[in-house]
């Protein structure tokens, strides 16, 4: 009888724990005191609607979603479920406005060049090429933060396509403009 009580005690108990609702919301303020909200794919400044994007895709728990400022400018960044690989979304927030800047591969927010500012950005899957001896040429795309903007980082985006391709192609697009040139397998 008590450990009948006790295992119904222990059921009751993590109900409420398997009810609970997946995360669809994240809070920022920035320095500027602006309060940032994100809920159910709406982006929200001091209260106010200022983006709603088409599908709520956002990666909630993700700790990829951020709030970064560099010399006074405000940028938010959120991990968000692509059709093969995650992505980055990217917004400029001044005042109570919110502009989409641009969009790039998901990853973390690091200095990777060892340049003294932080790169984000990576290469696209893609699938295998039929033949053995060649391969898709997979471009990637590097951005970094910069006095207070994000621009590609060229230098460190050819460094990375050399290192993964063996090549660095300016034009990375096939003649019909799709993604990608089949460049030979390097041995």
């Amino acid at each position: 009888m008590r450990l009948r009580l006790v295992h119904c005690l222990l059921v009751f108990m993590t109900l409420p724990a398997l009810a609970q609702t997946p995360k669809q919301e994240l809070h920022f303020k920035s320095s500027k005191n602006q309060l940032i909200t994100v809920y159910k794919g709406t982006i929200f400044v001091n209260g106010n609607r200022t983006y709603q994007m088409q599908a709520d895709s956002i990666i909630y728990k993700s700790r990829r979603n951020r709030l970064l400022e560099d010399k006074g400018n405000v940028f938010l960044f959120l991990d968000v479920k692509g059709s093969t690989d995650n992505e980055m979304y990217v917004f400029a927030v001044n005042n109570s406005q919110v502009d989409s800047i641009l969009t790039a591969i998901s990853s973390n927010i690091r200095d990777m060049d060892h340049d003294g500012f932080p790169e984000f950005g990576g290469r696209a899957s893609t699938p295998a090429y039929p033949a053995a001896d060649s391969v898709y040429y997979t471009p990637s795309r590097y951005y970094e933060i910069k006095k207070g903007r994000i621009e590609l980082d060229a230098a460190y985006t050819e460094k990375m396509e050399k290192r993964i391709n063996g090549v660095y192609l300016p034009e990375p697009l096939d003649g019909n403009g799709r993604c990608c040139k089949v460049i030979p397998k390097r041995s």
